[in-house]
């Protein structure tokens, strides 16, 4: 009995060698991410410093991409919510819960790559001309965008903003990750950035990180999404149907 047990364990074949995909450290951290979120939602954030870097680049795309009148009405309170660590980390997690169960099964693959650092000094430059544009440029906005500038480099600065595109709803998925101590960490996470948001990738030689405008269904389909609070809307908004300067929050009309 014993020769044969030793027998059959000689005779077993060593287990298949599973390897990593070949693509960027940065690329394999964000897919992990999405996989984790798929199945532990914001289980998946860790505390960290850099989230107060990411939420400054968030705020900045808002600047330069979000309807003046909820800039006007907002302003204030984000930038109360960002000054307060635990209020930013928050953040994080609820946009995580947020979109936990609309990428489970949405197939999101990551697919382009970024250094974020030449990102944040664009969308700064964008907010600001935008502001400016709009009428909305007042004295202390010029040191409020600086800032922002400031604290997404010391949080985000040698990090990477990777772009998962999925077959389904939300359809897109940037994730900010940054190396720290020889490992790499998910330090932030959104669907929406201003289309300004163009440039060079690494691993991809024909698709940017922001990409191509999405296809009219797409944004049909998106404007309906659970996850962006409008599946009881009843139509999505044509572009310029309403007037920017209306008294209510075109995203909730």
């Amino acid at each position: 009995m014993l020769g044969g047990l030793a027998t059959a364990t000689a005779c077993k074949k060593d287990p298949p060698v599973v390897r990593l995909p070949d693509a960027p450290p940065a690329e394999r951290t964000a897919q992990s991410f999405v996989q984790c979120v798929e199945s532990r939602a914001s289980q998946c954030v860790e505390a960290a410093d850099q989230l107060v870097g990411w939420d400054s680049f968030y705020l900045l795309a808002w600047l330069a991409g979000g309807s003046p009148l909820a800039i006007l009405e907002a302003l204030p309170a984000e930038l109360a919510d960002h000054a307060d660590p635990r209020r930013v980390q928050r953040r994080f997690v609820d946009e995580v819960e947020r979109y936990s169960s609309t990428m489970r099964g949405a197939v999101c693959t990551a697919n382009a790559s970024q250094p974020i650092d030449p990102l944040i000094d664009q969308v700064g430059a964008v907010a600001g001309e935008r502001l400016q544009r709009l009428g909305l440029w007042q004295a202390n906005m010029l040191d409020i965008i600086a800032v922002l500038v400031e604290e997404s480099h010391e949080g985000l600065g040698g990090g990477t903003l990777v772009r998962l595109d999925c077959e389904r709803d939300p359809f897109r998925v940037y994730v900010a990750t940054r190396e720290r101590d020889g490992r790499y960490a998910v330090v932030g996470m959104t669907t929406l950035l201003p289309g300004s948001l163009t440039g060079a990738t690494a691993g991809s030689a024909t698709a940017s990180v922001a990409g191509e405008p999405p296809a009219r269904e797409v944004v049909d389909e998106r404007l309906r999404s659970r996850a962006l609070g409008l599946a009881t809307a009843s139509a999505p908004i044509p572009e310029g149907l309403v007037d920017r300067w209306m008294g209510f929050p075109v995203e909730e009309f």
